[in-house]
């Protein structure tokens, strides 16, 4: 341990304490003897020189008695043994000297002398009348001088030497302190602080020693100990929180653009690529409101788990929010993203059983490849959400490659959805209306098919805008709007009596979202008491798909709208997970040959195969058939020729406004006589 820590350690601190106290105290209750021994060194100097001149009386008087001088120096010799004692002189009863002997007295100090003056605060001279031996009569004089100052360096000796042995006392009793404290208490303090540092250093997890101590330690340990497994604890939940999603328990966005960064860093310092996935669940709110969130959540982590299973080593798979995911593709080239993004496919679009509900999911992809230059960590994962846009609006459960020229396209995204918010207001859409003719080619009925009067652009076809009023939420005001403006124009066509006797129906699409609403029913009957109109000639156009993703719902909607005589069509039939076991409990009165089939019908026998199994299927359930992307008379043959009896598309007319349609119903005919060089437009 460094000087400076020893000094400033607990135990040296606690020593020092014990040594100053002692040290105090000891100097306190030494002066107290001092003071004592002091008072009773007076009284004892007394009491010896009295007993000194007893103790020679019998020697001097014989000597002044028998004026025996040897005897006289004698006993002046034997009191001058005492270094006090500086003058003894022996005086016979004539007055005349026996014996005299003295010594120099050397000067003192002031304290000296101070403290002799104390000790010997009377004439320091002793002296006593000699005796005929058993006799009273005088015969001489016996007397000595005391030098006091001799006294008091006898008694400052004894004293000084009782201070010092206080002094080594204090030190010897502050040292094995020292120790002691030092063992009890410092060193386990210093194992315990060492152990703190190796949580911190190391991230260890042993015990502290002083845990299984039973003193005051030993609950500090305890309690320590227990508070940095609450703080590991509490850290590791921070963590969590932090960087993980926690539905899923996949990375989130945070630690999804650390890693990216890294990643980015490392194939720019390996001439490597990389590849970042953006995954977007196609119709995911369909789900999530019609069957609700805990279905919805339960879907997510079904997915995620699949994702999980899938990922290799090095691959990274995160929640960024809601129904979109990410995957971080380290060290992968273009073409192996390709082929790893059809498997994403595959693996997404097989169905879930989530609590009773079969349940059919798709995806769509975007994928980014990095580095490009100046290209940061932001920057790649907006390039991968580009290209999902671009991946949604062509069609769902595709992927596609971001591409700069890309960005123009969401740059037109965000244009198109700011112009949607005011097309309702100010009276920008409007409803066209393409005919439906029966095999004699008569109008059986219109399909209502939405345009936007832009301002700058012109007439925009549904394909432009309806994506993104569905990926924004805005298809159900605009959906609701459809099937108003449709049922007041049925109910002016009708009140007008222009619609041909062979009309029967009038189509309208409806989007999942809206067909999800709690209040679909009764915005659709709301809307024919309105226009006062029955609902025996409006028909809903729903996809397949929709159906399938909650079948039990479904089938309570639709035998709803069908107490208010409805009818429906599944749209686009044969494109999806349509399965026929379903078919018979929903209460479906058309089925949609979907225009893939139907394009250049006569020339494929695959399709020929699908659009005949799709009519004998009608045909056993009792189903009406129609076939729309009807676009040359060869196609129009094969069709009749299996046996389909109604038909739309471009072949016959194009989407019409309201106001160009009476004209087409009071002829009501389309003759064909060849093929047809018109090509359709998205409806």
């Amino acid at each position: 341990m460094p000087k400076s820590k020893k000094i400033n350690s607990l135990a040296f601190r606690q020593a020092k304490t014990v040594f100053l106290v002692s040290v105090i105290l000891g100097i306190c209750f030494s002066f107290y003897h001092i003071l004592v021994d002091l008072h009773q060194e007076q009284k004892r100097i007394e009491e010896h020189y009295q007993f000194k001149l007893l103790q020679n009386y019998s020697n001097a008087s014989q000597a002044a008695y028998h004026l025996n001088q040897l005897l006289a120096e004698q006993v002046a010799s034997s009191l001058m043994m005492d270094n006090a004692v500086y003058k003894v002189q022996i005086v016979d009863d004539f007055g005349d000297t026996l014996t005299e002997k003295e010594r120099n007295v050397s000067l003192q100090g002031d304290f000296t002398e101070a403290l002799s003056s104390y000790l010997t605060p009377t004439t320091p001279i002793y002296t006593t009348d000699l005796h005929q031996p058993n006799s009273h009569v005088v015969v001489g004089t016996l007397s000595f001088s005391v030098n006091g100052a001799n006294i008091a360096k006898d008694f400052i000796a004894k004293t000084s030497q009782i201070l010092l042995f206080d002094l080594f006392r204090n030190i010897l009793l502050t040292s094995i302190l020292l120790m002691f404290f030092y063992q009890k208490l410092s060193k386990p303090l210093v194992t315990l602080i060492e152990w703190v540092r190796s949580l911190q250093n190391t991230k260890s997890d042993l015990p502290p020693p002083t845990l299984y101590r039973d003193d005051e330690l030993g609950q500090l340990a305890k309690t320590f100990h227990t508070l940095w497994k609450e703080r590991e604890a509490a850290a590791v939940q921070l963590n969590q929180l932090a960087y993980y999603d926690s539905l899923t328990g996949l990375a989130n966005r945070s630690l999804l653009l650390q890693m990216l960064k890294d990643s980015i860093e490392e194939a720019n310092n390996n001439n490597q690529a990389g590849a970042l996935f953006y995954l977007d669940l196609d119709r995911f709110k369909t789900i999530n409101d019609s069957l609700g969130h805990t279905i919805g959540d339960n879907l997510i982590k079904a997915i995620s788990k699949r994702i999980e299973a899938w990922l290799r080593d090095d691959f990274t798979a995160a929640r960024i929010g809601g129904d979109e995911f990410t995957i971080l593709l380290p060290n992968t080239s273009a073409d192996k993203a390709h082929e790893f993004a059809q498997q994403l496919l595959a693996l997404i679009s097989n169905p879930y059983s989530i609590d009773d509900h079969q349940l059919y999911c798709t995806v769509s992809v975007g994928i980014a490849i990095f580095p490009s230059v100046g290209s940061t960590n932001i920057d790649v994962l907006r390039q991968a959400d580009t290209a999902l846009y671009r991946a949604k609006t062509a069609g769902r459960n595709k992927y596609m490659f971001y591409e700069p020229e890309m960005q123009a396209q969401v740059e037109s995204f965000l244009e198109i959805e700011k112009g949607l918010h005011e097309a309702l207001n100010q009276g920008q859409l409007e409803l066209y209306y393409q005919p439906q003719v029966d095999d004699n080619h008569n109008i059986i009925g219109v399909e209502a098919l939405i345009r936007w009067n832009h301002p700058q652009k012109g007439v925009l076809p549904p394909g432009v805008f309806m994506p993104i009023a569905e990926e924004t939420g805005q298809i159900l005001q605009i959906g609701n709007w459809i099937i108003e403006q449709a049922c007041y124009q049925f109910s002016h066509w009708k009140k007008e009596g222009i619609l041909p006797s062979t009309f029967r129906r009038l189509a309208i699409n409806i989007s999942p979202l809206q067909f999800s609403q709690p209040s679909f029913v009764e915005h659709i009957v709301d809307s024919l008491a309105q226009a006062d109109i029955d609902g025996e000639h409006i028909e809903l156009e729903i996809t397949e798909n929709l159906l399938l993703e909650n079948v039990e719902a479904a089938i309570q909607k639709m035998a709803e709208l069908k107490e208010h005589n409805l009818k429906t069509s599944i749209d686009d039939f044969g494109t999806g997970y349509s399965s026929l076991r379903y078919l018979k409990h929903l209460s479906v009165d058309v089925l949609k040959i979907d225009r893939s089939f139907v394009t250049q019908l006569h020339l494929d026998e695959s399709d020929q195969a699908i659009v005949d199994t799709i009519i004998m299927t009608a045909r056993r359930l009792n189903l009406e058939v129609i076939a729309e992307g009807v676009e040359d008379a060869n196609e129009l043959n094969a069709l009749k020729q299996l046996g389909c009896a109604q038909f739309q598309g471009y072949l016959f007319d194009k989407p019409l406004p309201a106001s160009e349609l009476n004209e087409r119903f009071e002829k009501n005919f389309y003759p064909v006589e060849g093929p047809s060089v018109v090509k359709a437009v998205q409806k």
